[in-house]
């Protein structure tokens, strides 16, 4: 192989390690914080109260969490 050929093949490998890190990141992350974030505003814009409001937010948090690791371990 020639050195360029050999520089294109590990650009590819470092373009798919970050593209995998930041599918990571922001399925694992990104997805479950957004939905816990709009469950504790929407339970907050229900009366629901502050307390209630939190637990609705983390438990939703850790649930897609949960979802999205299972869906991604296949």
């Amino acid at each position: 192989m020639t050195d360029e050929t050999m520089q294109k093949v590990q650009d590819a490998e470092e373009h798919q390690r970050s593209y995998q890190g930041i599918m990571t990141a922001s399925a694992e992350i990104g997805v479950p914080l957004a939905m816990a974030l709009t469950m504790f505003f929407t339970s907050l814009v229900m009366a629901n109260g502050i307390f209630l409001s939190i637990f609705a937010g983390v438990f939703v948090y850790v649930f897609v969490h949960l979802v999205v690791k299972i869906f991604f371990s296949h």
